[in-house]
């Protein structure tokens, strides 16, 4: 009995000593993993600075012949109002077809169409468009001949809130990271989303224009177009809570560019924007901001 009891304390030591070699380098040296994820290590940031910023967002179609007017309207508004007017081309509904053989290129997003369906744009005809997503004289859906004065109404409002914008591309992983940074300069409701679009200038495709004879212009320049969103149609939420005037809340979002797209990533810009979302029927744009591209 007593050689069995000494067999026992003896096995058991052993199993003790055997844990504590095992357990301890966990236990007293733990080893942090390894941060794989990709960082936005940008010192270059574009702010609104305390002004109102407007998201002019242009409802249109390469087989609709009214929509390149409409696109120069949006343009001369936004260079007569620079890094403050932020002009977007929402190709989507029937007019963004493909149509073959003379307009064979889907310019269509999964974000636009979602957007064009939930606020009715095409349904109403185009070119048409939303300015920060607000009425204008009891319109929500605004034709190109209204943009004008409701760019200069939203432009006149006091900012609620202020967005910082940097990014930074790694390209051996094809991946965007994007920090954004929003202040709020006056108490915020629980129901601020972020969004972040990537879209592109200089797209050359084909355009149908009644301004021209033929109709039919195989090298039309399209610029602000929609290519898509780094985190969804309606964005992610910026708090949860009510949140007091002087609250600063930083976002990083990451975003691989898909494979296969024809992205020209040296004319691409960054256009993030807080929008209010109650439910999918969101209308308000509280502020926006762009940056361009640095691939």
């Amino acid at each position: 009995m007593k050689i069995l009891l000494l067999a026992l304390t003896l096995a058991t030591a052993l199993m003790i000593n055997a844990c504590d070699i095992i357990e301890a380098p966990y236990l007293k040296n733990p080893i942090d993993p390894a941060d794989t994820l990709l960082k936005d290590t940008s010192n270059v940031v574009a702010r609104t600075e305390g002004l109102q910023n407007v998201l002019l967002e242009d409802y249109t179609g390469h087989t609709c012949g009214n929509c390149p007017e409409a696109a120069d309207i949006a343009a001369s508004i936004a260079a007569a109002n620079p890094s403050r007017v932020i002009v977007t081309a929402i190709h989507a509904g029937g007019f963004a077809l493909p149509e073959l053989p003379d307009y064979p290129y889907d310019f269509r997003t999964e974000a636009g169409t979602t957007l064009d369906e939930t606020f009715k744009i095409s349904r109403a005809g185009n070119p048409n468009g939303l300015v920060n997503r607000a009425k204008y004289n009891t319109r929500f859906i605004l034709g190109q001949n209204n943009w004008v004065p409701a760019v200069a109404a939203q432009l006149a409002l006091s900012p609620r809130i202020d967005l910082d914008l940097s990014h930074t591309y790694h390209a051996e992983d094809r991946t965007l990271v994007a920090t954004v940074e929003a202040t709020y300069l006056a108490e915020g409701e629980a129901d601020y989303s972020l969004v972040v679009w990537i879209t592109e200038n200089g797209i050359v495709q084909d355009q149908k224009d009644y301004r021209r004879t033929p109709s039919h212009v195989e090298e039309y320049e399209f610029e602000h177009v929609l290519r898509g969103s780094m985190n969804g149609t309606w964005g992610d939420s910026l708090s949860a809570k009510v949140e007091p005037a002087g609250t600063k809340i930083k976002k990083v979002l990451r975003y691989t560019i898909p494979d296969g797209v024809d992205w020209n990533l040296a004319n691409c810009e960054l256009v993030a924007y807080v929008i209010r979302r109650k439910d999918d029927q969101t209308r308000d744009v509280l502020q926006v901001v762009k940056q361009a591209f640095r691939p």
